[in-house]
């Protein structure tokens, strides 16, 4: 283990789960003494339940000790002391080659990983999640075959406090119904309350009357709060992904090929524009979603039928994996287009990294992307 390896942990916990860090240790220490920890946990090894995983953007070197051409891998991270990270960990990723006999050999056998294979069996279907975002991770593992507890989804304390004022601004409207008040200022303290209440999973006797005017009984309310919560995570989350979106669309667009033959300019060229499309494709995706959504709880603010954005929640759930998908894959373009950049200077791109980096930004773009993967239906 080198120095970079023991000082790397204490850098990537989040709290719970972000869309790029899926942070188990974090989640163990916080609700360890609850029973749904221990009876639905994400793996039946102890180790791995208290373990990193990454999305992590494959670099050059990485590519001899891996099984797939995709540009983002994950990475699981296992604390030498779940007490001391500061001893660092044992790195593994999901797709390199020899990582199932290499995480058996590790874990050992005996009572502690009797689970193995299912819990291989997880690490590989994670691997193929496009992110860790909460939601996204909600509407896979929530009510499959071996369920996993509600307080893994719950959203980092981080991204609560980044959300709250963001929300509150959102909901103002609806909040007043909820305290009886009629539409409040967007700055109304009670929003932010109500907002900081909604973001901790802490629905109080506060959104009765909330309850009352969606005509929800208490289990409907519960499924219609996550549904709300999610979707406000998600509209907040495209809020902050378009001004670099925004950047980057711009740059690629302007950005100059050099020291490159003409047969490779056009090839670079026919790639980039895929590219552009692609993204544009996915971020219309997204919007027609949150673009229903501020429509339909527009009109439910302004005295609309409550029986629209009733339906809205109650079946938002159900886009969630495909909010994720879209988010997840352009935001990775994104970040790994302002990583490249940073100590360079912008405007031109040699050939050569140009037929390295856009190809593996098309692969991301492009993967899972099936017939139906952008086609959304507000019932």
């Amino acid at each position: 283990m080198n120095n970079a390896d023991r000082t790397h942990l204490k850098w990537i916990v989040q709290g719970g789960a972000t869309p790029r860090i899926l942070d188990l240790w974090s989640i163990g220490r916080r609700f360890h003494d609850k029973p749904d920890h221990i009876s639905h946990p994400f793996f039946r090894n102890p180790r791995l339940n208290a373990s990193f995983l990454i999305k992590h953007t494959v670099r050059a070197e990485d590519r001899a000790y891996l099984a797939t051409e995709d540009p983002v891998v994950t990475k699981v991270i296992i604390p030498v002391n779940t007490a001391d990270l500061s001893m660092g960990g044992h790195t593994f990723i999901v797709e390199e080659r020899d990582f199932d006999s290499r995480l058996r050999k590790f874990l050992g056998a005996g009572s502690e990983n009797k689970h193995f294979d299912a819990d291989l069996e997880r690490l590989k279907d994670l691997a193929d999640l496009p992110s860790f975002d909460p939601f996204l991770l909600a509407d896979r593992y929530a009510e499959c075959h071996h369920p996993v507890a509600r307080h893994y989804f719950s959203i980092t304390e981080a991204d609560q406090v980044a959300m709250r004022r963001h929300v509150a601004q959102q909901i103002a409207g609806v909040v007043g119904l909820a305290f009886g008040a009629g539409e409040l200022r967007r700055d109304d303290r009670r929003a932010l309350k109500f907002a900081e209440q909604l973001l901790c999973d802490d629905p109080s006797d506060s959104m009765h009357q909330l309850r009352t005017t969606l005509g929800l009984s208490d289990d409907e309310f519960s499924q219609g709060i996550f549904g709300w919560k999610g979707t406000l995570y998600y509209r907040w989350s495209v809020d902050v992904a378009k001004y670099e979106l925004r950047d980057f669309l711009r740059e690629m667009n302007a950005l100059t090929i050099s020291s490159a033959t003409p047969a490779e300019t056009e090839q670079i060229n026919k790639i980039r524009r895929s590219i552009i499309n692609e993204v544009r494709n996915r971020w219309r995706a997204l919007s027609s979603i949150i673009d229903e959504y501020d429509r339909e709880f527009g009109l439910f603010c302004h005295g609309g039928d409550p029986t629209v954005i009733r339906r809205f929640l109650l079946n938002a759930p159900h886009y969630f994996r495909d909010l994720g998908s879209d988010l997840g894959v352009v935001t990775h373009v994104t970040s790994f287009w302002i990583y490249w950049w940073s100590g360079r200077e912008k405007g031109s791109l040699p050939a050569m990294d140009a037929m390295e980096i856009f190809p593996n930004f098309l692969r991301s773009l492009t993967r899972d992307s099936g017939p139906e993967s952008n086609t959304f239906l507000i019932a």
